[in-house]
């Protein structure tokens, strides 16, 4: 009998085997996805350029049509100048008011160099904060329209984000009690928030 290689990676305190991957966005098309809270006219549609998930200057947000509690999640993405959008994790898959980031978690994707913000950002503010709860360690984003990488670990009450391969923030949510509230489980979700943005390299690995 031939032997078999497995291939092995340990990602947030998680073995995982390469095959556990899946891909999230195929590269070619929306598939998997589906368009929340976008105009009726059309402004901040999602489209894919050459295998790059982009989304022009509008508002909503592209949700995964897979729910998932525990899972660790990796995607690479690129903002402009100025730029604000987020990485939603437990939405609820029902209708809500308000934010998907109240209604479940987002990973903020800001420009945190622009003029714009200076001086105006609370610490969660930040790119690679918790949104509403906790800002990053230390700041690791390197600058408007270059690729940046997000390693995502959410396992039952435990968040961990590693920011460009750097350890980036820890996170417990039974210590807030606002954050307690939140999903279990749910969407994941890329936000269009009035600027360019760009997504490749979408896989996650579910701990459900």
């Amino acid at each position: 009998m031939r032997a078999i290689a497995w291939t092995v990676m340990v990602l947030s305190g998680v073995t995982i085997r390469a095959d556990d991957w899946k891909p999230l966005f195929n590269g070619r098309d929306l598939s998997g996805w589906k368009e929340r809270g976008v105009s009726r006219s059309g402004q901040g549609r999602w489209r894919v350029v050459q295998g790059i998930l982009t989304a022009e200057p509008g508002q909503g947000w592209l949700a995964s049509e897979q729910s998932f509690g525990d899972f660790v999640l990796r995607v690479e993405w690129r903002i402009s100048q100025h730029g604000n959008s987020g990485l939603f994790f437990r939405v609820p898959e029902e209708e809500f008011s308000g934010s998907p980031s109240e209604a479940g978690f987002e990973i903020q994707i800001l420009d945190d160099r622009s003029p714009k913000y200076q001086g105006r950002l609370k610490d969660y503010q930040y790119c690679g904060g918790l949104y509403h709860f906790v800002g990053i360690k230390k700041s690791l984003f390197q600058g408007a329209d270059r690729w940046q990488s997000y390693e995502l670990s959410v396992r039952g009450d435990d968040i961990s984000l590693t920011f460009n391969g750097e350890p980036a923030l820890s996170f417990r949510i039974s210590d807030h009690a606002a954050a307690a509230r939140r999903p279990k489980k749910g969407q994941i979700g890329l936000q269009n928030h009035g600027a360019r943005v760009e997504f490749r390299s979408i896989v996650i690995r579910s701990l459900d």
